[in-house]
């Protein structure tokens, strides 16, 4: 009976969100103009975007939405993610094509510059985003509580990225910061090939989102301390199993390579800079930028 319970329930809410686009991502990049900025969107089922937009509110305390963009021209989309992009095609888009190349041009638009013209995501690491219906103005998803400043809150996305957890949905303009996962403020400070660096698509987890809670997450993941600068790096889960460790530097050189259980893995060779760590433990994988002083 329990199992058969369980089912309905993965059922009943898979149904619930059928058809639906869920606000899946968000980053705020570290190469000039602190770009690329942009939101990622899911499509559950088949969904005519025609009938979306998104939006920003960018003040503290005033309950103002606006910069509202269509989605229109990503057309009708089904079972992927698309990609909102602040900036202009000609000059934001090989910046955003660089940093994750294996995105499909047709599921990524551009909200370009200019007087008059929406950008939604001309945002900073402590504004909101929504996506509503176009026509009935009803909001479906939302990231970040309306009229809060962000600033210095666990949802600061300023050089960063924020990720919804799998097997969470929309919940209209309520957010709930436990549906997120979150990289942390300066996350991306000196990635990115823009400044001849690993890619952000190495750290940011854009493309990963499920509607059931992935078999290949690593619950209860920590890392710490981050910076490091005694040259021990713990690495702690839930079950604090063995675990392969694989650090790579910003060029995607590997430079060390361990197995650990609950002790801790020596830094202490590794100059100071910044890294990628690969943690795999029980066959799942995961990945966290890494600062040695």
């Amino acid at each position: 009976m329990k199992k058969l319970y369980t089912l309905s329930l993965l059922v009943a809410s898979c149904v619930a969100f059928a058809q639906t686009p869920i606000i899946t991502g968000i980053m705020d990049g570290d190469c000039s103009g602190g770009n690329p900025k942009v939101l990622e969107i899911y499509a559950n089922g088949t969904v005519d975007f025609t009938n979306f937009s998104v939006e920003n509110q960018t003040n503290a305390t005033v309950d103002t939405w606006g910069q509202t963009m269509s989605l229109a021209p990503l057309g009708t989309k089904t079972n992927t993610f698309v990609y909102v992009v602040h900036g202009d095609a000609a000059t934001v888009g090989p910046v955003f094509t660089a940093e994750f190349a294996a995105i499909p041009a047709a599921n990524v638009i551009y909200s370009g510059t200019g007087s008059g013209i929406p950008q939604p995501m001309n945002v900073n690491g402590d504004d909101r985003v929504r996506l509503i219906n176009t026509a009935t103005t009803a909001v479906i998803d939302q990231f970040g509580t309306s009229n809060v400043d962000g600033t210095g809150l666990p949802w600061e996305y300023l050089d960063s990225w924020a990720k919804r957890n799998n097997g969470t949905g929309p919940v209209g303009s309520t957010f709930t910061e436990a549906n997120w996962t979150f990289g942390g403020v300066g996350s991306l400070d000196g990635l990115g090939t823009c400044q001849t660096a690993a890619a952000f698509s190495t750290v940011v987890p854009f493309g990963q989102y499920s509607l059931s809670i992935a078999k290949n997450d690593i619950n209860g993941l920590s890392i710490y301390p981050n910076p490091v600068t005694n040259g021990n790096l713990y690495i702690t889960t839930a079950d604090n199993g063995v675990k392969s460790v694989e650090i790579f530097d910003v060029l995607g050189k590997k430079v060390l390579g361990t197995k650990v259980s609950e002790e801790a893995v020596n830094v202490s060779a590794l100059n100071s800079g910044v890294y990628v760590v690969k943690i795999t433990e029980a066959g799942k994988t995961a990945t966290r930028k890494l600062v040695i002083r």
